[in-house]
């Protein structure tokens, strides 16, 4: 039977926070405990749930690693700090009258129009409702959505997880933008065979590393290896990289059409398994009516603006925009 041990959320957070510095020293600055009253506190934990979350680590840098268990313990225990800490302004914002608050995440590189909807969003259920964007790395989104940081995301082609439930709002092909002098750059529509023999330039992966390995998945599996890959950190700069050293840009169709420069064509790209898939994630276990009422009223103002396309448009495939 487990020892009757009480519990606190400052444990909790003791127990996160060397999760993520794995050095007691330094955890003791952090919530201001000497280090053997961070020891105290990680003994007390792991009496309380019977396992060890922890084990000594040879490292220099690191006092302890994590076990599996610890792992585990410290994804939930993040979650139920998170929920505390949603309830604390959840009932400081009723205080100050405003009735409902949604927090979106949202990467920097989905559609404006998207963003520009979601911060004007309103239902006449909830006439306080605030809407608040946070915007991460699409990489960093489902885990803000999982601990509860985000009540819905905004992701493109986010992985499976059975912890998340997914609304597929749009998908539509990449654009592939290449020198008006490429050979290809006459052809409205592009497989990545055609262009194995060009430099590629991609977003650098921490952008998206879902998408970015399924690409060089699909990539593999054709027997394709880019010679070179140059890695960009937005739009221009993959466009600028275009022409000067004769590449070929993987980019969204409107990425493509607002940064592709003088002497650059835009084709698009036709591969199976290759798509831009954006969905409005949100955690499977939240059955809040307000969250419902909101993905309802969000798809329906996609719909009013013609940006719901849950199926790539043909007009989307077969255009061929120069820039």
């Amino acid at each position: 039977m487990r020892p009757h041990i009480s519990l606190e959320l400052n444990h909790l957070r003791v127990i996160v926070v060397l999760a993520e510095e794995l050095n007691y020293h330094r955890v003791g600055r952090k919530v201001g405990l000497t280090q053997p009253g961070v020891t105290r506190v990680v003994a007390k934990v792991e009496q309380h749930v019977g396992v060890r979350l922890f084990e000594r680590s040879h490292s220099k840098r690191h006092s302890v690693s994590l076990t599996d268990a610890g792992r585990s313990f410290v994804e939930r225990a993040k979650l139920a700090l998170t929920h505390s800490d949603r309830a604390f302004l959840a009932a400081r914002d009723s205080q100050s009258g405003v009735e409902r608050r949604i927090v979106v995440g949202r990467s920097p590189y989905i559609d404006r129009r998207l963003v520009d909807i979601l911060s004007t969003m309103e239902l006449p259920l909830y006439p306080s409702l605030r809407v608040d964007l946070q915007t991460r790395y699409a990489g960093e989104l489902p885990a803000c959505v999982r601990s509860g940081e985000c009540d819905l995301a905004v992701i493109t082609n986010p992985p499976e997880d059975p912890d998340l439930t997914t609304t597929l709002l749009s998908s539509a092909p990449f654009a592939v933008v290449l020198p008006e002098d490429h050979r290809c750059a006459k052809s409205k529509v592009v497989k990545l065979d055609h262009l194995r023999s060009t430099p590629w330039i991609f977003f650098d992966r921490q952008v998206h590393p879902t998408l970015y390995d399924t690409f060089l998945g699909r990539a593999r599996d054709l027997g394709i290896g880019p010679e070179l890959i140059h890695h960009v950190a937005n739009s221009e700069e993959a466009c600028d990289l275009v022409c000067r050293i004769h590449g070929a840009a993987f980019l969204s169709q409107r990425g493509a059409a607002n940064a592709a420069k003088d002497g650059a064509a835009i084709c698009t790209l036709r591969e199976e398994g290759l798509s831009l898939d954006t969905h409005l994630v949100a955690r499977a276990e939240n059955r809040s009516m307000l969250l419902s009422e909101f993905v309802r009223s969000f798809v329906t103002r996609l719909k009013q603006g013609r940006l719901y396309q849950p199926t790539p448009s043909e007009n989307a495939i077969n255009s061929n925009c120069a820039a």
